[in-house]
Formats: C-alpha cells, sequence, structure tokens
C-alpha cells in the first residue's frame, strides 16, 4: 500500500515472478492499471526491487495524482532508478504539478504530461513503469486509459484485475504485451477519508521539513495558469491554495498561498529562490499548517 515504508516487506504474489521474467526479456515500457486499493504501487515496488538487483536501470513515472508514492499530491513524477541507494531514497527526482487530485477534471493535461515524463524515462532507461490513477471505470476511466495507451504506446499492459473490470479498456489494446495479475490480497483498502488524509499527511510533511521562505511574484515576472489556461489569482485563490512553481513545464517546487491582490500572489514555499520561475499553477488543493 502507499503507506509502506522502504523497510518494508513486500510478499510476492506467485504470478509476480513470471511477469519479472517477461520485462526483463522483452524491457521498454509497462504501464501499470488497476482499481484503487488493487496494489499497483505494491507491484511497482517490487519490480523496481528486483530489476536493480540484476544491474537493469529502471524507471518509474507515478502518475496516481490522488494517492501518489513517489510524488506529492497534485502531482506527475518520475525517478530513475540505478542501484539500491535510489530505491532506499523513493523521492521524485522531477514533478509536474497539475493542481488537482481528481483526475475526472484534467484527463488531457494527465494524458499529455503522463507522455512528456514517459518519453524522457525512454531516453535513459532500459524499463520503464508507469503507475497509474485508480480511475478505471466507466467512460472517463477508459477516456484516460486508452488516451495514455495511444501517447505512451507501451510494450507492456499490467493489468491489476479481479474479474473482467479491465476489459472495457484492454480491447482497445493492440501491438501490446498484457499480462493480467490477480489483485494482491496484502493491500488494505482505504477509505475516502483515509486517502484525503494521507494527501494532506503528505503536503504538510513537504512544507514542515524545510525552512519556508516568503515572496511575492508578479505577471511582470511569471504566467499564471489554472488547469492549463490563464488564470488571474484574484478570481480564486484563497489563502492556503497549493501553487506549482514552474520553469516552463518542470514544477521546481510547490508554494502556499498567503494572499493575493490584482497580478500578484504571496506565498512561502521552501525553494530559496523565484529567479527560474517563470510560470504559477493554481490548483483546487488547500491546506493549513500545523504551526
Amino acid at each position: 500500500m502507499k503507506e509502506e515504508s522502504e523497510n518494508t516487506e513486500i510478499i510476492p504474489e506467485p504470478e509476480w515472478e513470471y511477469l519479472l521474467g517477461e520485462l526483463i526479456r522483452y524491457r521498454g515500457v509497462a504501464l501499470i492499471m488497476g482499481e484503487t486499493d488493487s496494489g499497483k504501487s505494491t507491484l511497482a515496488r517490487y519490480l523496481i526491487k528486483r530489476l536493480i538487483s540484476k544491474g537493469i536501470t529502471v524507471s518509474m513515472v507515478d502518475c496516481d495524482i490522488g494517492q501518489s508514492s513517489l510524488g506529492l499530491p497534485g502531482t506527475i513524477s518520475m525517478k530513475v532508478f540505478r542501484d539500491e541507494r535510489n530505491y532506499k531514497t523513493f523521492r521524485f527526482e522531477r514533478i509536474s504539478f497539475l493542481g488537482t487530485a481528481n483526475p475526472a477534471m484534467i484527463i488531457p493535461i494527465m494524458i499529455k504530461t503522463s507522455g512528456r515524463m514517459v518519453d524522457f524515462c525512454r531516453k535513459t532507461s532500459e524499463i520503464t513503469l508507469v503507475d497509474t490513477t485508480g480511475l478505471v471505470s466507466g467512460r472517463l476511466g477508459k477516456t484516460l486509459k486508452t488516451g495514455k495507451m495511444e501517447r505512451i504506446r507501451p510494450d507492456h499492459i499490467i493489468a491489476v484485475c479481479r474479474g473482467q473490470e479491465l476489459e472495457h479498456i484492454l480491447q482497445s489494446a493492440s501491438e501490446v504485451n498484457i499480462h493480467r495479475i490477480r489483485r494482491t490480497t496484502n493491500v488494505k483498502a482505504r477509505s475516502r477519508a483515509a486517502r484525503i488524509r494521507y494527501r494532506r499527511g503528505r503536503l504538510q510533511d513537504y512544507f514542515n521539513q524545510a525552512p519556508l521562505f516568503r515572496f511575492v511574484v508578479d505577471e511582470d515576472n511569471a504566467r499564471f495558469f489554472y488547469r492549463s489556461r490563464p488564470f488571474r489569482p484574484e478570481d480564486h485563490a484563497p489563502k492556503g491554495t497549493i501553487i506549482g512553481l514552474n520553469r516552463y513545464k518542470d514544477t521546481i517546487g510547490l508554494g502556499l498561498v498567503l494572499l493575493h491582490s490584482a497580478g500578484s500572489v504571496t506565498f512561502k514555499s521552501p525553494v530559496k529562490s523565484t529567479k527560474r520561475i517563470n510560470r504559477v499553477i493554481f490548483g483546487d488543493i488547500t491546506i493549513h499548517l500545523n504551526s
């Protein structure tokens, strides 16, 4: 499950070793899909650890913007794993803040950003694992997952399922190795409230683990966006809103809105300078720090 530490022993299912062998044999990009709490992230971590133990460079692209294990809530993130040291520091090396933890609200942005991250990983790694959100049901789930398949063009699809819940998506897949893996019994289902607490805790940790600096950025120095569209902070940016501090498409760090006025925003952030920032990404996520 998402909260597991790097020291928690992962108990593999019997099918995982066969899957590992197929990835080693064919390499490439593997898109992992399944419902919420199906064990996708646990499987990804197991595969990463086993692959690097065999001297294989592997990347992870974490697209689960609601319950990210590698990145932060509201972000798509990536990391290249080359050895055990990289695995023990299980933390992103590149992120892109999208502004919401609800994938249904930003499907085109998710597809585009995921594709960009995977393009980078293809150049650096023998195998890339793409962990996705639990949005798989209905029209929205199919639109998101088939859109990712078309953009990423994976070599493998790892379908973590208990029955036929992914078949409406898989029937659209062609020229790809599909590996159907039964859901692990070692992952506990969490309530909506527990998932919200997890997101809030991850963000509070991000802002509490380093000194925070106060900045003011205005429209003369950076462009403001909300869901990829130009945005005016005075329209809707309450205190406590999380913002992405970007150098073009890459997020350098996150900020926490203190106040706003026409054409400017005041925030605090662990970043030490705003010189490289030329875009500010606003979203719907808000938190209030304990101190």
